[in-house]
């Protein structure tokens, strides 16, 4: 796994060897950045990465220019891995690693981020839930993007209301890319039904 842009361009990260922790393929980063590269500038943006892994989603965002990044991960060897590639990028200033369960976290904290990205393992029980717990959370403002991954196979809830939906596919893995929409908007659409 690498850094595909950026400062850290062709930097090698560091993984876990567990076969039950599915990194995000070079492929699907490529596209997931070129569809966000499309819709908004890096430069200085504040990105939250959930279930993070080793780092490789919230670590190109800062190779390519965001100002801070926040990682939330609850396995060991994750985080041994992340805080890794933290080190041996030098980037430990604008990085912030939270050993904490997701959703704690989402209802925890009270910090709003430009861009979340959320690759939760595809068997998470809760894995349904989370646009709308996200939504609900502090975590987003009107225009934050969300990107998830998820498999075909999963029920995820999303509401058009709440987010504009991009959904791409790439083999079994679903990427959704999502915008938040006002929740001002949503209440006042509530009132008139």
């Amino acid at each position: 796994m690498r850094i595909i842009a950026g400062q850290f361009r062709g930097r090698t990260l560091s993984t876990v060897r567990d076969l039950t922790i599915r990194p995000t393929t070079d492929r699907a980063k490529q596209t997931i950045f070129d569809i966000l590269s499309n819709r908004m500038e890096f430069e200085g943006i504040r990105v939250l990465d959930l279930f993070a892994g080793s780092g490789s989603l919230g670590l190109e965002a800062l190779s390519r220019g965001a100002k801070e990044v926040v990682f939330v991960e609850k396995s060991r060897s994750s985080i041994a891995a992340l805080e890794s590639n933290i080190s041996a990028l030098k980037c430990e200033q604008q990085c912030t690693v939270y050993p904490a369960d997701v959703f704690w976290y989402l209802k925890h904290m009270r910090q709003a981020f430009d861009l979340v990205f959320v690759d939760p393992p595809y068997k998470l029980e809760e894995i349904g839930t989370l646009p709308s717990a996200i939504y609900n959370s502090s975590v987003v403002n009107e225009g934050s993007y969300v990107v998830m991954e998820h498999s075909k196979e999963s029920a995820i809830e999303l509401s058009d209301a709440s987010y504009e939906i991009t959904r791409k596919a790439f083999g079994q893995t679903i990427v959704l890319i999502l915008r938040t929409k006002s929740r001002y908007l949503e209440t006042k659409d509530e009132e008139h039904k």
